[in-house]
Parts: structure tokens; sequence; C-alpha cells
């Protein structure tokens, strides 16, 4: 079929977006009293996969789930099929289609992603869209849908039809992406919208492909929440929750006893006055069928039932005497202020552990025996740590989950990881991805390094290998220098949970 000019000249990134993974999306869905399926075993779908940056590491890590992705662009589709046929993995493919067309024999699905696709197509694919979650959504599933909001958007309009208006709509996308940032020059020179000159900074260093599928695509048509939900409801959907991080949160008043058919109708009005209030851009919707359970809006009470894990670090010396706060920050750079001094004992826990999970009573447990060897005064007020936690898990800096699995957190002798790391790292254009599905910047001697990293090499074997790599290149390093870089960074792939436990010790880890 046909595919998208500008998507083959100038494809999206494919990159691992942690919060369209499964097991974030049943805690979430747990968190609005709604109960999802199983991910290990789960049926998914994800509409846009491009080369499947996103659905592959999903695949390799739960041998049990059967993935299919749809991609209109068919550069992309046929990089995905290659990189599925070198990684030898039986339970994906990816189908070079519209999802307009989709395949009449697709069956049921429990979990359904389609990010950056629902506002980027015009109305008669939005339409289709719903319908592919309405057919092939299983009785429980859930589906993912992100999309530009109004509110957040409006002010940001004026920037894409000046860069719509002043670039050559003939042009290949490469080449007017280069005049666009020519434009942003311009503009930049020309206006002094605090909140545009703002996004044109942004813009000068985005990634190529964003700039143009947001700012220079034919279509960005940003939604009201209220509209979507009519849409869904249109549909035979209805709103499970919002995925992405949050700094508000619903509370309805008066809600007590309630059904959570009864608050739907204040929940969605909420949700929208929510949009306005903080001028929201992107959404990442939940959504079922309308005839499963109704959801209702996130209870902390729910966090009882879910496993936890963080990456956090802080500049401060830990205070877990007082209630003074202190921020913790993410390897993105954002910064999580916590007071409470429980909850800082428990950040240190998750940030330890990482990036294995905590299950809710251990990790309640470890920070009260935390407490008590750094004799920190006072008792655990379990109410407190628990509202404590859910305003972290709601902003994301820490990540809720339903995933128990262990990980290898320290390297072998002969270090060695899984077969999907390394053929991410020694594959021009893709990118590594953590366990727990984040993407990982590496430079070039990190990703020499973990492509070499099969279990057959000492730390020392592999530093001299490394070096002479360095060396051919026209880097010259001491071993010394080159010990521990090569050391450092296999530490680093311990904590992204990369390690296998020994070669060949699993079938998937090869």
């Amino acid at each position: 079929m046909d595919t998208l000019a500008s998507y083959d000249e100038l494809p999206y990134d494919s990159l691992p977006l942690p919060e369209t993974q499964p097991d974030f999306l049943a805690a979430v869905a747990t968190l609005h009293g709604f109960d999802a399926p199983d991910p290990t075993q789960a049926r998914i779908l994800e509409l846009g996969c491009a080369s499947g940056g996103n659905l592959i590491p999903l695949a390799w890590r739960w041998p049990g789930s059967e993935c299919v992705g749809v991609e209109l662009s068919r550069v992309q589709a046929e990089a995905g099929d290659d990189f599925i046929r070198h990684l030898g993995l039986s339970n994906i493919r990816i189908v070079h289609g519209d999802l307009a067309a989709l395949p009449a024999d697709l069956g049921e699905f429990d979990y359904i992603i389609a990010h950056g696709v629902f506002s980027w197509v015009p109305p008669a694919i939005q339409r289709a869209l719903l319908d592919v979650c309405r057919r092939h959504l299983a009785s429980h599933g859930v589906a993912y849908v992100s999309f530009n909001v109004t509110a957040g958007w409006a002010p940001l309009l004026p920037l894409r039809t000046a860069l719509l208006e002043r670039t050559a709509v003939d042009l290949p996308a490469p080449a007017r992406f280069a005049e666009a940032r020519r434009v942003l020059a311009e503009l930049e020179a020309e206006w002094t919208d605090p909140v545009l000159l703002k996004e044109i900074a942004y813009l000068k260093s985005a990634a190529p492909s964003y700039l143009f599928h947001e700012y220079l695509t034919e279509f960005n048509m940003p939604t009201r929440f209220a509209d979507f939900a009519a849409q869904l409801d249109d549909h035979g959907l209805r709103y499970v929750g919002e995925v992405g991080p949050r700094h508000a949160v619903v509370e309805l008043e008066d809600a007590w006893g309630l059904i959570p058919e009864s608050m739907a109708g204040r929940w969605l009005d909420a949700e929208a006055a929510l949009d306005e209030a903080h001028a929201i851009r992107f959404r990442r919707a939940l959504i079922a069928r309308a005839d499963t359970p109704c959801a209702r809006p996130p209870q902390a009470e729910a966090l009882t039932r879910l496993t936890f894990h963080a990456d956090l670090r802080s500049d401060d010396e830990i205070d877990l005497d007082t209630a003074n706060e202190q921020a913790f920050i993410n390897p993105a750079g954002c910064a999580f202020p916590v007071a409470q001094p429980a909850m800082k004992a428990a950040a240190m826990i998750l940030s330890a552990a990482y990036p294995a999970a905590l299950a809710y009573p251990e990790l309640l447990a470890s920070t009260k025996h935390a407490l008590a060897d750094y004799d920190a005064a006072g008792d655990v007020d379990e109410a407190v740590f628990r509202n404590a936690l859910f305003q972290l898990v709601m902003a994301h800096g820490v990540m809720p989950s339903v995933d128990t699995m262990p990980y290898v957190t320290e390297p072998a002798d002969r270090p060695g990881v899984h077969f999907l790391a390394r053929l991410q790292a020694t594959s021009p254009g893709w990118t590594v991805s953590g366990a727990r599905h984040v993407a990982l910047e590496l430079d070039e001697p990190g990703r020499i390094l973990l492509g070499l990293l099969d279990g057959s090499r000492t730390l020392d074997e592999l530093a001299v290998i490394l070096r002479n790599v360095l060396t051919d290149a026209g880097y010259e390093r001491t071993l010394e220098t080159v010990q521990a870089m090569t050391h450092r960074l296999v530490w680093l792939f311990a904590r992204q949970g990369l390690l296998m436990e020994a070669p060949g010790s699993s079938a998937g880890l090869q």
C-alpha cells in the first residue's frame, strides 16, 4: 500500500515509552478501581508502532505475550521486521498498513497502544482509531491513546501557523525542516511573547522529527478533553484515567458512598476544568469498553495492591527526623519535593533496589526498619505515608507496577547482557532500552562495550578490547582510563537491568 512520504523521509525516533508499558497501565487501572489483564500473558496491539522500538522490548520481556504492531511507513515497518528476524522473536509481528483498514482476523487485545496518532490524523482516521479500540479490545482490556490538548496548545498555534506559512509545502521533509530552522531564528528576533520564545528555544534543540511532525505536518488538531470524552461515548468506550504525570488530581467533594457510575459525569467535568486551570498540553488517556465496570478518580488506598520502583537521587543530606522539604531527582532532571520523613526513607530504599520493584507491604516494612536503624523520631503513620507515596506516584517520581520480576544487580566475573540490548547497541539507529522501558543515551564507546558483553570476557579483557577500538578510531586513552570507563559502564548496565544471571542461563538471554 502507499505510505506517507514524510514519515519515510523523516521518521519519528522509535523509542521505548515507559508510560505505555502494560504493567504500568495495569497499575494505573488499579488506582482507578479497574482490573486490567495480566500483562505477561497479554495480547498487545500498537497502532503507529514505527520500527518497533517501543513494542519489541515488550515482546522480549514477556515471551508469553503476543504483540502486533501496525505502521503506515513502509520504511519503518520493514526495518522493524528485519530487527525481529535478527532477534529471533516469534511472538511479535509488524503489519505495514493503515489502521483504518486492518486485517479482519486480528482478534481481541488486552492492551492497545496509540501514542502520537490521534491528534496527527484527519477526523476520519480519529474515528477509525476509536473504532479499532471498540472492536478489538477484550472485555477487560484497556487502550492508551495520547493526544494534544486545546488548553495548552492554543497559545502555541501562532508558531505553527507561521512555520506553515513561511516554509514550502512541496519540499521533501528534510529540506522543509531545514527551512523551518531558519524561520525559527527569524521569529525569535521578531517576537516578544515569552511562551512562544520558550517553545522556539526548545524546538531549536528538539529532534528534527518532532519539529516536523508537530509543527509542519498537515494535521495537528488539539482536542478539548470534554470533546474527547464525547467521542469515546459515541464509540462505545469510556475513560478510565490519566496515564501521564499529574501535579493536580481530581478529588470530588460529597462523593462518599457514590458508586463510580454516579460520579462519572462530575469526574469528567472536573478533568476538563483541570486542563483549563493548568493549561494542559498533552494527555495520555486510558480507555476501556463502555460495557466494562466504570472506573473512578484515583484512590490512594489502591496502592496497597501494587509494586513500586524509582530511580532517584538527592544532592541533599537526607534528614529523616524533620518534615523539611528535600528534592529527589530522576535521570531526566525532574525534581520531586518530599517532606515526610518516612517517604524520604522510602525513596532511598526504592532507589537502592532499582530496577527491582517492591510490593507495598515490603516497602512499608523496609521504611519502618530504616527509620529505626537511623534512630529517626516517631512512628510511621501509615495513612500519612500512603498519601505521600500517592502524591509521588501521581507525579511519576515513583512508578507503580504489577511487576515482581527479579533483576541481576551485580556484574559477574565475565559480565553479559541480554541479546536484545547487544543487538540494539550494534544496530545503527536503534535505541537501547533498559529493563524499565527507558531509553538509554549511550555514546559510541558505551554502545561498543555493550555489544561486547556476551559473557565470554572479563572486565580486564573488555577494557583492552575497548581501548584498541578507541585507538583505531583516533581516541588515545590510557589503559587505566579505559578500565575505569569499563567498570563504570558495566555498573550502569547493571542498574538498568540489562545483565544476565549467567551466559546462556535462559533461552531468552543468549
